[in-house]
């Protein structure tokens, strides 16, 4: 589990070949075949030298394929961290220079943005699986997005009219406006619209360059001459490892088939990583992460209010010098080790039960709801 073992021992190419290599060991081990086949020059004779030719090009075309694939999949994973990254300081901004004095602005721009980063993962699909136009599938998507609450009915009918590859940019379209008008609001720094649309833009730019490196995979060409280079190699594999008494042949030929196969397996699932097997992104995960993050980002006060920030600072004394001193991490973990191999629960915030969240002000933000 969790390899890509499995996916190779399903194939039914794996077991073609390793059925074709008994068939020869087997003929040959109980004299089905003469012993004149171990000369280069019989008629089916087969020398090293020439399967070592085969299987040379081949390794150096798996691996500059495999090379290919997983720094197509490093772009993918670091693109879409930056885009999360970026949304971050985009709500860290609207918070800090919007704030309460335009708080529903900060939400609908937040939430739009939101809207579009899921879009964009609707979009990745409907690249993935070859559809380009509105269709019924994007009409569901747009439904769930309302069931969810990150969508209005009003604003579903105005999105279903959008081709389906413009959604995205629609949706941030629409949070760079609520972040015009929160900034005109609040009356923050006369740059602040500026580096807000900056950050939206570098979201957007990520949008993009995930859409680019989906559209532009690995020319076919080239996957369908290194298929045909592996079949030969492992057929050639199969024949000439089978030429020999020796037990240990089926052996080597299962492992070295399992692993060139593997790799054009993995490669593959590397390749696309917004799917469903092993090796591909948590995309769902990380966008739930996000918006909680988002949430409380926008949604967050510190206790007590301005009172509360008012009477902190009042009490607030210097901090010690000495904390190389402290062992501050060692402690706490013993701590921690501590509560855990004796039973002991944490404590409870005072005014809330345990196990409670913060999924009010998460529904809050979703639902548009008032008051901060």
């Amino acid at each position: 589990h969790g390899t890509v073992i499995p996916k190779v021992l399903q194939s039914r190419a794996f077991w073609v070949f390793f059925c074709f290599h008994m068939i020869v060991w087997l003929s040959f081990r109980f004299g089905l075949m003469g012993k004149r086949e171990l000369d280069p020059a019989a008629d089916f004779g087969l020398d090293w030298k020439f399967v070592g030719v085969i299987t040379s090009i081949t390794t150096f075309f798996e691996v500059f394929y495999s090379q290919q694939c997983y720094g197509r999949y490093q772009t993918l994973y670091k693109t879409f961290r930056g885009m999360i990254e970026d949304s971050f300081a985009f709500a860290y901004l609207m918070r800090v220079h919007v704030g309460e004095k335009s708080q529903s602005s900060v939400r609908l721009s937040i939430r739009y943005m939101i809207l579009s980063m899921f879009l964009q993962v609707f979009e990745m699909k409907s690249v993935e699986s070859g559809e380009d136009a509105i269709g019924h599938a994007g009409d569901h998507e747009l439904a769930g997005l309302v069931k969810f609450g990150l969508l209005k009915p009003r604003e579903r009918d105005a999105m279903a009219q959008v081709h389906r590859k413009h959604r995205a940019i629609t949706a941030l379209n629409w949070s760079a406006s609520f972040a015009l008008v929160g900034a005109a609001e609040s009356k923050g720094p006369n740059n602040i619209y500026g580096t807000l649309s900056q950050k939206l833009f570098l979201i957007r730019s990520g949008q993009q360059v995930i859409i680019d490196t989906l559209s532009l995979p690995v020319p076919f060409q080239y996957f369908h001459l290194l298929t045909t280079m592996i079949c030969a190699n492992l057929g050639l594999w199969a024949f000439s490892m089978g030429l020999t008494d020796s037990i240990f042949a089926p052996v080597v030929f299962f492992f070295a088939s399992l692993i060139f196969i593997g790799m054009m397996e993995l490669s593959s699932d590397l390749s696309d990583p917004f799917g469903d097997d092993e090796v591909d992104f948590p995309v769902d995960a990380w966008l739930a992460d996000c918006v909680e993050s988002l949430v409380e980002i926008i949604e967050g006060s510190y206790p007590g209010g301005t009172d509360g920030m008012n009477l902190a600072a009042a009490e607030e004394v210097a901090m010690p010098r000495e904390y190389r001193e402290m062992h501050i991490f060692r402690e706490v973990t013993a701590l921690v080790q501590q509560a855990v191999d004796t039973g002991t629960p944490p404590p409870s915030p005072p005014g809330r039960k345990r196990g409670n969240t913060s999924s009010d002000s998460r529904l809050m933000l979703l639902e548009g709801g008032e008051g901060s």
